[in-house]
């Protein structure tokens, strides 16, 4: 239903575009080749250049993100590594174990207190250190680096609950948390690594150590790699955002993130508003996401979009005044030349004026004088020269039937004369005379039942030679193909051809004769099932007739062999030209099958030629 939709739309168009006047088909045409290409061009270059931006900003993005988490896993590595570094001190244990038994641990706090000012003062990343007991409780903390500690945001801000359960959940191992501490109006990011501490010889449990990082590690970390101002880029743990640099959307970016879980490499999303680029950091379950706004990032984009419109613009203007000033150097000699030629359709033979060009129109403008100077002799001499000439060659191709037509049936009759005596001679003869009486007709056109009646008789007649039962002929025509018209004598070679080289080698067989109306044609169809024809000699057969060979003309003149082919295709031709068709498709020992396919109107037309050129003849006679 769609496609039949588009063909009638497609049809209108041409029908509408038939209809216009040469200026405006002008304009049209004019316009489809200046602003296709100029719209392709434009649409083209704009994707393209679109893609590559956003190719490149991908790519650079990628880079930067990469880098970014290379540094940041380094120092994850290297925070985790001092993590390591403190479960070795002795005096870890000797606290927390005097701790449980209530001993004086004064000077293992002390000594332990120092070795932990030296890492905060050593790594500007480390900001607090501190140490937890298995019942929960604070043994120790040093807040050197005279930021917020961890004993004032534990239990304050976050409960021993929650350190514990993250702890455990390593096993031993670093456990990275974000937490998001309440200050009065403003809110601040703890970043936490916790760990579980085991008795290097029992193996248990025996309580926590917890390290605070100086989130400003990755504010330097982004601002060494990010260069372009309208850029955003963030460190997301646990829906937190850590660090920031830019404006982010971060509850679309949280959105995004969600999606993004258990994949590798840089993930981009690009909405109507945003392109964004995550990338995951295994080692600590984060992200770090880089954000631009569509606007910012397509800016040179759209100033080539303007461009373009402009341009188009502009070649609408130039393209118009062009084809009117062109449509009208043009239209000036058509109209001449329609004007001229709707004079001769009334009868006058009037020449066009001289408008002084030397174009195509102006030799088109000389040519039609011409033309109109030569009409009156075309007309009364060549026209009527060439239908005589046709008469002639259509009654010199009929002639050629009755040598060998007649040849045929004397044999037959003396053949029944010897042979089966006088009394079946008088139903040869009455069949003989039908024959005879149709053949001699004047007349050029037949009906198909004429035709059929015809051949009917003919092979009664050779049924005699034949013999009843070994020659059968079949007659399927519809009943409105027995009124039409076709050229006299025009089956009758073709089933004389099928008899006399297809049957009488094998002895018997069957002729089939259709006719039928089929998509505007009349189909006759003349098959048999002789001894067929070889291959090879049926391709010379078809490229001669095809080819319309001479030669094969002559050669076949000089027998009797297939004359009523060749006369058939040649009197196709001369009469119905491209309107008619023949075919003819053989196997061998299978039979023969010839088809020839004329429109309706083709045989109509000819019919009215034919009495046209009768009564024109008439009235010269009598004149």
């Amino acid at each position: 239903m769609r496609m039949f939709k588009i063909k009638m739309i497609f049809r209108n168009l041409i029908k509408y575009y038939r209809t216009i006047s040469i200026d405006k088909k002008f304009l049209a045409v004019s316009y489809i080749q200046i602003f296709i290409p100029i719209i392709l061009i434009g649409v083209i270059s704009f994707r393209i250049s679109s893609d590559l931006i956003f190719k490149k900003y991908v790519g650079y993005t990628s880079d930067v993100i990469k880098t970014a988490r290379l540094r940041i896993v380094d120092k994850i590595n290297e925070i985790n590594s001092i993590t390591q570094d403190i479960l070795y001190q002795t005096e870890l244990y000797n606290v927390l174990d005097k701790s449980m038994k209530n001993v004086d641990y004064y000077d293992d706090v002390a000594s332990l207190t120092n070795k932990f000012r030296k890492i905060i003062l050593g790594h500007l990343d480390v900001q607090s250190i501190g140490v937890f007991t298995k019942e929960k409780k604070l043994c120790i903390v040093d807040n050197t680096s005279k930021e917020v500690g961890l004993d004032e945001i534990i239990p304050s801000q976050i409960s021993l609950e929650k350190v514990y359960d993250i702890a455990a959940k390593g096993n031993g191992k670093p456990v990275w948390c974000v937490a998001l501490l309440k200050r009065d109006k403003d809110s601040k990011v703890a970043v936490l690594i916790t760990r579980c501490i085991n008795n290097p010889q029992t193996l248990k449990f025996e309580g926590i150590l917890a390290v605070m990082i100086n989130t400003e590690l990755f504010d330097k970390t982004f601002s060494e790699l990010v260069a372009e101002k309208s850029q955003a880029i963030a460190v997301v743990g646990d829906n937190i955002f850590i660090s920031t640099k830019g404006e982010m959307n971060e509850e679309k970016i949280l959105k995004f993130m969600s999606q993004v879980k258990n994949k590798n490499g840089v993930v981009t999303y690009t909405s109507n508003e945003y392109i964004v680029n995550i990338l995951p950091i295994k080692q600590v379950d984060w992200y770090i996401v880089t954000s631009i706004p569509v606007k910012v990032l397509f800016r040179d984009i759209d100033k080539l979009r303007m461009w373009l419109i402009v341009l188009c613009f502009l070649s609408f203007v130039i393209t118009s005044a062009m084809s009117l000033m062109l449509s009208m150097d043009f239209l000036k000699p058509i109209n001449a030349i329609v004007e001229a030629t709707k004079r001769i359709r009334k009868g006058e033979y009037k020449t066009i004026e001289n408008l002084d060009r030397k174009d195509e129109l102006g030799i088109l403008i000389d040519n039609f004088n011409n033309m109109v100077v030569k009409i009156n002799h075309l007309i009364n001499s060549i026209y009527k020269e060439q239908i005589t000439r046709k008469e002639a060659e259509l009654k010199v191709l009929q002639t050629q039937l009755n040598p060998h037509f007649l040849f045929n049936i004397l044999e037959s009759i003396n053949w029944l004369a010897q042979l089966n005596g006088v009394s079946q001679i008088s139903d040869v003869v009455i069949a003989l005379s039908k024959l005879l009486e149709v053949n001699l007709k004047e007349e050029k056109f037949l009906t198909l039942e004429e035709e059929i009646k015809y051949i009917t008789s003919y092979v009664s007649i050779l049924k005699i030679n034949f013999g009843e039962d070994n020659l059968k002929l079949e007659v399927d025509v519809d009943r409105k193909a027995l009124k039409l018209r076709i050229p006299k004598l025009l089956i009758q070679p073709l089933v004389e051809n099928s008899i006399f080289h297809g049957i009488r080698p094998k002895g018997f067989g069957k002729i089939f004769v259709g006719g039928y109306i089929w998509n505007d044609k009349l189909a006759i169809i003349v098959k048999d099932d002789g001894v067929g024809i070889p291959p090879e000699k049926l391709k010379g057969i078809r490229q001669d007739l095809e080819g319309d060979n001479e030669v094969f003309l002559e050669q076949e003149e000089r027998s009797y062999t297939r004359i009523g082919l060749v006369n058939v295709v040649k009197r196709l031709k001369l009469i119905y030209g491209r309107d008619a068709s023949f075919s003819i498709e053989s196997l061998p020992q299978r039979g023969t099958t010839i088809k020839i396919e004329i429109l309706l109107d083709a045989l109509s037309r000819a019919v009215e030629e034919s009495l046209q050129e009768f009564s024109g003849e008439g009235e010269e006679e009598d004149v």
